[in-house]
C-alpha cells in the first residue's frame, strides 16, 4: 500500500513538472476535421477551408484496425505512417511507410510499440520509442504521452521526450462536436519523419481514448482554429 501511495505522489509530481514546462520553440497546430465518417479526419494547418496537409483514416477488420496517415488530402495520397490497433488490447504498434506494400513484398517494417502504462494511477498514459529522429544510432528516442487528469470529461494529452521537453499535444473535440475531431500540436524543430510519427501516435491515442470513449467536452479552447504556427512565449 505504501508503494501505491508513493507512486501516486511521484506521478502527481511529474504532472506538475510537465504543466510548468514553458514553450521554448514554435509549435504547429493541426486541426482535425471529420470527413463523411467520424473514423476519418483531414488535418489542416488552420481552418477547414485551408488545404488539408494530412489525411487520417481507418482500415478495420474483426480482430484489428489499421490507422493510416497519408501526406495529402485524400485516401489515395501517399501513406507515410500507420498504427496497428488491436481490439482486445490497449497496446498498439506504430510503423513508417505503407503497410500495404509490406504485405505485397513480404518485407518486414520496423514496428514500434505504443504501450499503455501499467501503473494503476496512469492507465491512460502511453509510451513509445523510435529510431526516427534519434541522434544515437544505437538507442531509440523515447516519448511519453501523458493525460492531463485535471481536465474533467475531456481528453487532453502532452507528449514529452526523455529530457522532459514537451514536443506535442493532443486535444479531442468532444462527443457533440460533429465537425472537428480535435487538435494536435507538434514542435517545429522536429524533422519531417518525427513530426509524422508524432501525428500518428496522437491519432492512435485519439482513436483509443477520445473517439472510442467519447469524451464529453472538447479539450481545446474555443475560437482557436486559426493558426498555422504559434510563436515562442515570452
Amino acid at each position: 500500500m505504501a508503494n501505491v501511495k508513493e507512486n501516486a505522489v511521484q506521478n502527481e509530481s511529474a504532472l506538475t513538472r510537465l504543466s510548468s514546462i514553458p514553450d521554448t520553440q514554435g509549435i504547429t497546430k493541426y486541426n482535425m476535421y471529420y470527413t463523411t465518417s467520424r473514423m476519418n479526419v483531414t488535418l489542416h494547418k488552420g481552418h477547414a477551408s485551408a488545404p488539408a496537409v494530412f489525411y487520417g483514416h481507418t482500415d478495420c477488420s474483426l480482430t484489428k484496425a489499421h490507422l493510416c496517415l497519408r501526406r495529402g488530402d485524400a485516401k489515395t495520397s501517399p501513406m507515410v505512417a500507420f498504427a496497428k490497433v488491436f481490439m482486445t488490447s490497449r497496446h498498439m504498434q506504430l510503423g513508417r511507410g505503407d503497410y500495404h506494400k509490406q504485405q505485397e513484398t513480404s518485407n518486414q517494417f520496423a514496428l514500434d510499440d505504443l504501450r499503455r502504462a501499467k501503473n494503476l494511477f496512469c492507465r491512460s498514459d502511453y509510451q513509445f520509442s523510435t529510431a526516427q529522429g534519434s541522434n544515437n544510432p544505437d538507442k531509440k528516442a523515447e516519448f511519453d504521452w501523458r493525460k492531463d487528469r485535471s481536465k474533467i470529461a475531456k481528453t487532453v494529452y502532452e507528449c514529452c521526450d526523455s529530457n522532459g521537453r514537451t514536443v506535442a499535444k493532443m486535444s479531442s473535440g468532444g462527443a457533440f462536436n460533429w465537425s472537428k475531431g480535435g487538435e494536435i500540436e507538434v514542435a517545429d524543430d522536429l524533422d519531417a519523419g518525427s513530426t509524422e510519427m508524432m501525428l500518428m501516435s496522437a491519432l492512435a491515442i485519439w482513436f483509443k481514448e477520445a473517439l472510442a470513449y467519447q469524451s464529453i467536452f472538447r479539450g481545446y479552447a474555443s475560437g482557436k482554429e486559426d493558426s498555422s504556427s504559434m510563436s515562442k512565449e515570452a
